[in-house]
């Protein structure tokens, strides 16, 4: 398959199933094992002209941290009744279950609305493995996990003279994820068009819209030898998506480095007042994340997409600086439980994040209602973790949707309550009670979710200086 500058790649005779694999190495030089190809007659990647500076290693091996804490992550969008069913006559998974069940009208939909793969296992070089994404099945007796989509950092190899390798993602979806990878694709051709010249659109510098995660184009082609000793048909092609690299940060690594702002004092300025003067960085930093998060919601709805699986592990930073506030932008990844909203019917596959929540039964409103509820446990995760000065001032994902789904049942009142009772949460409480307790009604609207997201970013919290 060749790549044509300006323009999408032909697709080979096979079209839809290539039997090829990819060349693997490691940054630090170390091959790995990849079925059908020669490990001897591969090198170590050199840094090239033309490489993006923000590739480095150290971004890498920080995303790969990131992954590795994500393992869950996927199993905790899918309610325990479709997880059980999902695995039922588990040998049969590729074509059958939540993730198999429709895989095949989801390849269908992927070819007619969007053709064939505009790239080739040869136009990749793997460099490094980053992590999987797991989901848990139910064996009767236990619960074991089953690897469904394995990440690595990437170098695209285009053909023509005078244009140099690029870093990029590439998502390797198992069998078993098929369908996840399918929905992905046609759920984000739907947020912003795929390139015509995929060289031209991976060495494009990172910007703030569309505030979504880039997607090049994606491929089906023979498993790597991890995912082949992983899947449950070792012989079944893989979907592998193709990401622009644009070096942003995923929020749950912020949450989990975050500490306390650091003052700076001076001869001519006091402890306390430095101290003052970090942790209003701190809060601007933080109302410029939720506008940020509120805007690409907006984005998506507007598009007439619902997320469906909106948490920390899906939402990236420009920065994570305070000094940074004004300039900050996000962007939202994993669509794989996506679903184009306009006549209410399900894309493909629903993912459950709240207690009760059921989006294949819902209406295109209550779609976009859950959406709002997961920003709203975002948002209340990432400010409780950004203000906690002890480990008890974080405030997880799990005890968050408790409190406010479970024992509260959507009371915001009662959630303040709770905090307020706590010294470890003051500066939590603080921060939402600015503007005459604007805060806690910001999360009241997105919890309510009976007004738009665009409607929210004109909200006063968002506005206070």
């Amino acid at each position: 398959m060749i790549l044509s500058h300006g323009g999408r790649p032909k697709p080979s005779a096979c079209g839809r199933h290539r039997r090829c694999t990819l060349n693997v190495c490691n940054l630090r030089g170390n091959i790995y094992s990849v079925r059908g190809v020669n490990l001897r007659a591969l090198r170590p990647v050199r840094s090239l002209p033309g490489d993006d500076d923000t590739a480095g290693s150290g971004d890498i091996d920080a995303l790969a941290r990131m992954l590795s804490q994500q393992a869950a992550k996927l199993r905790a969008s899918i309610g325990d009744k479709e997880l059980r069913r999902s695995y039922d006559g588990f040998d049969d998974a590729t074509s059958g279950g939540v993730f198999g069940l429709q895989s095949w009208q989801l390849e269908e939909c992927v070819f007619r609305e969007i053709g064939p793969g505009f790239f080739d296992s040869s136009d990749f070089e793997v460099l490094q493995m980053l992590g999987r994404i797991s989901v848990m099945r139910d064996t009767g007796g236990s619960v074991e996990g089953v690897t469904a989509v394995i990440a690595y950092a990437a170098r695209f190899l285009p053909r023509l003279p005078m244009q140099w390798p690029q870093t990029v993602l590439l998502k390797e979806y198992l069998p078993v994820a098929k369908a996840v990878a399918f929905n992905e694709l046609l759920v984000m051709s739907k947020l912003a068009d795929l390139p015509e010249d995929q060289y031209t659109a991976a060495n494009r510098p990172t910007s703030r819209s569309p505030p979504v995660v880039p997607l090049l184009g994606y491929f089906v082609s023979a498993p790597t030898e991890e995912a082949a000793s992983l899947s449950m048909d070792a012989e079944a092609d893989s979907v592998w998506l193709v990401y622009r690299w644009e070096g942003l940060r995923p929020l749950n690594m912020y949450l989990s480095d975050v500490r306390p702002p650091e003052p700076a004092p001076s001869f001519f300025k006091k402890r306390e007042v430095a101290e003052a003067e970090a942790w209003r960085a701190r809060y601007s930093m933080l109302r410029s994340l939720a506008r940020a998060l509120l805007r690409a919601v907006a984005h998506c709805h507007d598009a007439g997409v619902v997320h469906g699986s909106l948490s920390s592990g899906t939402v990236f930073l420009s920065s994570t600086r305070d000094e940074d506030a004004e300039s900050l932008f996000v962007k939202l990844d994993n669509f794989g439980f996506g679903r184009l909203d306009p006549a209410g019917a399900p894309l493909g596959l629903s993912s459950p994040q709240l207690p009760g929540q059921d989006i294949d039964s819902t209406s295109p409103r209550e779609g976009r209602k859950h959406d709002l509820q997961a920003t709203a446990l975002t948002l209340l995760e990432t400010f409780s973790a950004a203000t906690a000065t002890s480990p008890s001032g974080a405030l997880p994902r799990t005890s968050l949707t408790r409190l406010l789904f479970e024992i509260y049942s959507d009371d915001v009142a009662a959630l303040r309550s709770y905090c307020a009772d706590d010294p470890a949460l003051g500066r939590l409480v603080g921060l939402l009670d600015e503007g005459g307790l604007a805060g806690w009604d910001l999360i009241s609207q997105l919890v309510r979710g009976s007004r738009p997201a665009t409607e929210l970013l004109l909200h006063p919290f968002l506005a206070l200086a």
